[in-house]
Order: structure tokens, then C-alpha cells, then sequence
């Protein structure tokens, strides 16, 4: 028995040695969750400058006026199809709020526009030298744009409402020279777009943007007073016009009052 106490001892003493080689002296810390990194948020209101092409249709016909009896010429076409088209470059300001993925905003942009067309009157308004001309000399569309944004990206619907600032001219050297009535257009607008942050800072981001938008106006008449000059009369006219804008922009949208 008093052999046996020193074995014992022995044995105890080793495996206490062993159990505790099995544990580090220093246990790891346990693993701190990291915060999610917070994402891009289109919430915030913006201005830009946007530019692009703009092509559309027109065409000028004849209306008779209210007079007995009224000309032979009324209700024909005098341009027939006409295609308007050139440059339009502005500026842009609206406000977005972003809830979950979806973005809601509301947008105003006014632009220069130097769409144009100009073709030779159909019979039986042909002259050798008459032409009729269709332009537009500004834009202005009021909208508001629904879309889905994924952190940096987003694309988006719009629509709402366009006025334009227009001229229409009827030209013959040879009889009457240049006469032109200016007239400002209501019509409709509506397209789609992507959108895409390329910069972001402490109290603004920058975006840039490419849409397309396609925009109808109601018919109009230009020279509804008679105009007679040197025998010649200028058919009142009827005009129709449509626009198909391409453009890109850049915004610079402010973050006030955000969390980053």
C-alpha cells in the first residue's frame, strides 16, 4: 500500500501535465461582428448640366379659315412628313428619397434646343424657290422619374409634362421674302434612363446619367391672321410636332443631413 500512494501521486501529477498542455496559455478573443458597410443612398436633391441629339417629326398643313368660301387649298399638306432635328443642351435640378430599392424623385431640366427642319412646299403650294421651315428653339420638361437602384446604379422610368418655344416660317424670295410666327407648345413626356454614382464625398456625390425621352406636343396654328404680301396669301397652317431626345448628363447631388 505504501508503494502504491507514490505511483498514484505520479499518475495524478502527469495527467494534470497533460490535460493542461491540451489549452493554450492564451485563448483567442472571440470574433467582433464588423458593422455592414453603409451603401450608397440616392436620397437628396441634385442640379446638372445635360446635352445630347434630338430627332423628331412635323408636318404643316393647310386649314381653311372661316371664311365663305373657304380656299381650295384646305386641309392639304403643305410640307407633307417632315423630319426636325439638331442639337439640345441645359441644366437640370430635381430631388430624390430612396425607400428600401426604390427611388421616387421629381425633376426639371431647360434646355437650348436647335432642332430644325426645312423642306420644299408640296403641290399645290409648290415654287421652284418656297420652303417651309419648322424649328424649335428651347425645351423645358417637368417630371417625375420612379426607379430601382442597386447600390451605385440605378435605373428609372419617367414622365410628365414638356412646353417647348417654337417658329414656324414660310420663304419665298421671288414673291414675299421670310415670314415666321413663334408659338410656345404643351405636350407629354415620358422615357427611361440609368443612372450611375462615380464619386462620392462627405456632402455631395456626382452622377452621371444617360436617357432617353420622347415627347408629343398638341397640334397648333400658325398664321391664323391672313397674311397677304405682294398677292401672295400664307395658308394658315396646322402643325405637328413630336420629339425623340438621346442625351447624357452629370449631377451633383447634395447630401444634407445624411449619415455619411
Amino acid at each position: 500500500m505504501k508503494k502504491l500512494l507514490p505511483l498514484a501521486a505520479a499518475f495524478v501529477s502527469l495527467a494534470t501535465a497533460a490535460t493542461a498542455a491540451d489549452f493554450p496559455a492564451n485563448p483567442m478573443p472571440a470574433k467582433v461582428a464588423m458593422p455592414l458597410p453603409i451603401l450608397f443612398s440616392w436620397t437628396g436633391c441634385y442640379i446638372g448640366i445635360e446635352g445630347g441629339g434630338a430627332s423628331g417629326q412635323g408636318e404643316q398643313t393647310a386649314v381653311a379659315p372661316t371664311i365663305t368660301p373657304p380656299p381650295a387649298f384646305g386641309g392639304q399638306t403643305v410640307t407633307g412628313g417632315m423630319t426636325i432635328k439638331g442639337g439640345i443642351a441645359g441644366g437640370t435640378v430635381g430631388c430624390n428619397i430612396q425607400i428600401s430599392n426604390f427611388v421616387l424623385g421629381v425633376e426639371n431640366d431647360f434646355s437650348w434646343s436647335g432642332k430644325k427642319g426645312t423642306v420644299n412646299d408640296l403641290p399645290p403650294f409648290f415654287d421652284p424657290t418656297s420652303t417651309s421651315t419648322t424649328r424649335e428653339k428651347w425645351l423645358d420638361t417637368f417630371r417625375g422619374r420612379f426607379g430601382y437602384a442597386i447600390d451605385r446604379f440605378m435605373v428609372y422610368g419617367t414622365a410628365g409634362v414638356a412646353f417647348a418655344g417654337t417658329e414656324v416660317q414660310a420663304a419665298n424670295p421671288a414673291t414675299f421674302g421670310v415670314v415666321s410666327e413663334s408659338r410656345e407648345r404643351t405636350g407629354w413626356v415620358a422615357g427611361a434612363g440609368a443612372e450611375f454614382a462615380v464619386f462620392t464625398g462627405g456632402w455631395a456625390d456626382v452622377t452621371l446619367k444617360v436617357e432617353y425621352l420622347h415627347a408629343g406636343f398638341e397640334n397648333k396654328q400658325y398664321f391664323v391672321n391672313p397674311i397677304t404680301i405682294g398677292g401672295t396669301t400664307i395658308a394658315t397652317r396646322d402643325v405637328k410636332l413630336t420629339d425623340d431626345i438621346i442625351r447624357a448628363g452629370v449631377n451633383l447631388k447634395f447630401n444634407w443631413g445624411s449619415a455619411y
